[in-house]
């Protein structure tokens, strides 16, 4: 039975990505993962049970043909599903986009503790470790050349692991983590591709990342 689930693909993002760059560091804490796009099948029924939920997709849907305008794709029962599925002792790992576009005023927002701002074009930039944690441990900063992602990140309630700092010099946070009720919530910034993905200090966020949410660590 799965016991996770990884929800990920959208407009400018490869499910195929997400799936090899982030499932292999949720097998290797033991999860049976699910991959999926089918941002729509997210409820309260499929959330029951697993242990953990990871999403790396933005929040736009297209039903009219991405011509046309979006819309946010999440709905006020969804959002209350995850937020009662981490509060209740589940673990949430929001990566890189999944604050793009999503609704910013309840559940979602509450959960996630912060929100997407926008991102200059891909270019160089440097991912700074500001505290030691489970997450960072063994992790050492280092230069990529992604999205530098700009997020609003509530800092009286979560930890900031690690924050960006571009060639202009211009800083943003890139991951955090924080206990919500019973669960745990951690978000890093990196991961527009597979190769960002498999970069080795990104690897090594995600398989601490995967086993602190699980309180393995």
């Amino acid at each position: 039975m799965n016991d996770a689930i990884l929800l990920a693909g959208d407009r400018y993002h490869r499910a195929e990505d997400a799936f090899a760059g982030v499932g292999p560091a949720l097998e290797a804490a033991g999860l049976q993962v699910e991959y999926t796009t089918d941002f729509a099948g997210l409820s309260r029924e499929t959330l029951k049970g697993k242990r953990l939920l990871a999403i790396l997709r933005d929040g736009m849907g297209w039903p009219s043909g991405e011509g046309q305008a979006h819309q946010v794709w999440m709905q006020p029962q969804q959002e209350e599903a995850i937020e009662a599925f981490v509060a209740a002792g589940g673990a949430f790992l929001p990566l890189h986009n999944a604050g793009w576009a999503y609704p910013w005023q309840n559940g979602y927002r509450r959960v996630m503790g912060g929100y997407y701002q926008g991102h200059p074009p891909v270019a160089e930039f440097e991912v700074q470790v500001v505290a030691r944690h489970p997450i960072t441990a063994g992790v050492e900063d280092y230069t990529i050349t992604d999205e530098q992602h700009f997020l609003w990140f509530d800092y009286d309630r979560v930890q900031l692991l690690l924050k960006s700092r571009g060639q202009n010099g211009m800083e943003s946070a890139a991951g955090w983590a924080y206990d919500y009720g019973l669960g745990r919530v951690a978000y890093l910034a990196n991961g527009h591709t597979l190769e960002i993905l498999q970069q080795p200090m990104v690897q090594r966020l995600l398989h601490n990342a995967a086993r602190w949410l699980l309180r393995m660590e």
